[in-house]
């Protein structure tokens, strides 16, 4: 990554790559996106929840979360209710997902991302899910019975 882009032209860049990465699941396009040493923090969702640090170490978290979540749906839909809002290093931006799958309700996970960025690369990211989405998902599995693992480690 070059270091005269902005943060939000970094996180951006790292969020469309994403996209494609779940469609075509190439890892290796996420590498540029973050320092060897970042740290990518998941806060609010109960016991996926976790620290984890070292840009390997991260892809390969986000990559057991999506296969064990993520990809358990017939469809994923994200939409960007802010932002994207830049402070000095930093991006913020509040997203929501809704999930389906065939005969159950959906299900509508709504958090906010923050990254910091130095040196043209991603060293820290949290994903801070709104208050209470741990609960009531926890419910809509409860209901639905589906089988899904949101952990990243």
């Amino acid at each position: 990554m070059s270091d005269d882009l902005t943060p939000t032209a970094i996180f951006g860049a790292y969020a469309a790559a994403f996209e494609q990465t779940y469609k075509d699941d190439d890892w290796e396009r996420l590498e540029r996106y973050f320092a060897d040493d970042a740290v990518y923090s998941v806060v609010n969702l109960g016991p996926a929840s976790c620290s984890i640090r070292g840009r390997d170490a991260i892809l390969a978290g986000i990559h057991k979360s999506v296969d064990g979540f993520d990809r358990r749906f017939d469809t994923r839909a994200v939409e960007i209710l802010s932002g994207p809002e830049e402070s000095g290093n930093n991006v913020r931006v509040e997203w929501r997902v809704t999930y389906t799958s065939a005969g159950r309700p959906d299900a509508v996970i709504s958090a906010f991302s923050v990254a910091r960025v130095a040196d043209g690369r991603i060293v820290e990211l949290f994903d801070v899910y709104d208050a209470g989405v741990a609960e009531s998902f926890a419910e809509w599995l409860r209901e639905t019975g589906m089988a899904v693992d949101p952990r990243y480690v």
